[in-house]
């Protein structure tokens, strides 16, 4: 829901995705409700945790899972990717933001829960402020081995400097 309440569920229903499932840690927004109707949409909404294995069953396994903007927030994010594993069917869409591989040790995590490491690291006090804390910088080379511990083949990668968007199966 997190500022685009649910756009790119209806960019899969307009593409002619058969079944759509969104998901969100976040109560379905106003503006998600009143699309759903206004277009008589299929679209369906799960509230609820992927880490849960309840909210995994919830939601069932889909041909494509589209996941951006949550890994690192995660504060377990191989336990996000094994979740993942476990709803995708075939393809695995992941967006994420990345920091730059360490010189001459590559597969780098760094934690920082604290807002002196960045400035989204502060919990937000309400739905609207945004999701926090920041919890990893997560390299690219560290992003790749943790897909791969959790059953996943990289097919693509496309990068910028500090963000990751991977195709997967």
């Amino acid at each position: 829901m997190w500022t685009i309440h649910g756009a790119l569920c209806f960019a899969a229903e307009d593409a002619g995705a058969s079944s759509i499932t969104g998901v969100d840690v976040m109560e379905p927004s106003e503006q998600f409700t009143a699309e759903i109707e206004r277009r008589g949409s299929k679209v369906r909404f799960v509230n609820g945790d992927v880490h849960e294995p309840a909210t995994v069953a919830e939601i069932g396994m889909h041909d494509v899972v589209w996941c951006s903007g949550v890994l690192y927030h995660a504060p377990h994010p191989l336990l996000t990717l094994q979740r993942l594993r476990e709803l995708t069917g075939q393809t695995l869409l992941l967006a994420t933001e990345t920091v730059a591989e360490t010189p001459g040790r590559r597969g780098t995590c760094v934690i920082a829960p604290g807002r002196d490491e960045h400035p989204n690291a502060e919990p937000a006090t309400a739905a609207d402020q945004g999701f926090g804390p920041w919890y990893w910088g997560i390299a690219p080379s560290a992003l790749r081995t943790m897909l791969t511990l959790s059953g996943f083949d990289v097919v693509e990668e496309f990068r910028t400097p500090f963000h990751v968007t991977v195709v997967a199966r």
